[in-house]
């Protein structure tokens, strides 16, 4: 308890009535909108010697269910790589909280349903099933519209059997209006991935997009942010550690601390 209340009184508090994002580790993302929360890759346990791991602190606030970690709605994992997703962690807080849901790629799901305790939790586990190709797949749950599209993990061609997915996620609020980010977890800055898809970007704004910090870096992926996703925001995740001097120097915005949070502008038109 002392954990849960040391990092609740060192951490910038999201309130209820926020659009925010706050970032954990990695590209592990808090988004709030008024009463509504989405927790994007969250628990996992490899570092490889060079990302930033969630704090103990964090963790335990997480499964005390302490503001502002309380009342999940769902956990959205983009793929299932050892410094994105753990599958014991993400079993053991879905078993906790039944409320909350996880929308995630099958290779992820199938991770889970191997587990001795999956019974428990097996209507909480909404799978997201995309070819490499295919056209992009939505989803409702309550006041959540997640839309799903498999872009390939960077390196293409390499690690072409990764499911890695980008989803874009509109969180409806009857008071506040709606609000919709961008998670892109792994994704490759290769524009030939993204342009069959100019139809499904362009018909909805979204109002922060987190894209993997190595987009920053090239024409081609700026040329992605800039022109093609409709983003109005971006804020860089999978930084490493040691921020790379060429970041610090790019003049984009990017996520590199545990707790730091950003303002969602919902003035701008989804």
């Amino acid at each position: 308890m002392f954990v849960v209340s040391l990092y609740l009184s060192c951490m910038t508090i999201v309130k209820a009535h926020d659009s925010s994002a706050t970032y954990l580790a990695n590209e592990a993302v808090l988004v709030s909108n008024g009463h509504t929360k989405v927790l994007f890759d969250p628990f996992f346990h490899k570092s490889f010697n060079q990302y930033l791991l969630v704090p103990q602190k964090t963790l335990a606030a997480i499964f005390a269910g302490e503001a502002p970690f309380d009342n999940i709605d769902a956990i959205v994992i983009s793929h299932a790589h050892g410094d994105h997703f753990a599958a014991d962690d993400v079993a053991r807080y879905l078993e906790k909280f039944p409320a909350t849901k996880l929308v995630a790629p099958q290779q992820a799901i199938k991770t889970l349903q191997v587990l001795p305790n999956v019974g428990t939790i097996s209507s909480q586990l909404i799978p997201i099933t995309l070819a490499f190709n295919d056209s992009p797949k939505t989803m409702q749950i309550g006041n959540i519209t997640f839309e799903g599209v498999r872009i390939p993990h960077a390196g293409w061609p390499g690690r072409a059997n990764i499911e890695n997915i980008v989803f874009r996620v509109t969180i409806a609020d009857d008071k506040k209006g709606a609000i919709t980010v961008m998670h892109m977890g792994d994704a490759d800055p290769n524009d030939d991935h993204y342009l069959p898809y100019k139809d499904h970007w362009t018909a909805r704004k979204t109002h922060m997009a987190f894209p993997p910090y190595w987009f920053f870096y090239s024409m081609e992926g700026n040329y992605i942010l800039d022109e093609l996703l409709n983003a109005h925001e971006h804020v860089g995740i999978h930084v490493p550690t040691i921020v790379p001097k060429e970041l610090k120097a790019s003049g984009k915005d990017y996520f590199s601390t545990s707790g730091e949070k950003r303002t969602i502008n919902r003035s701008v038109t989804p």
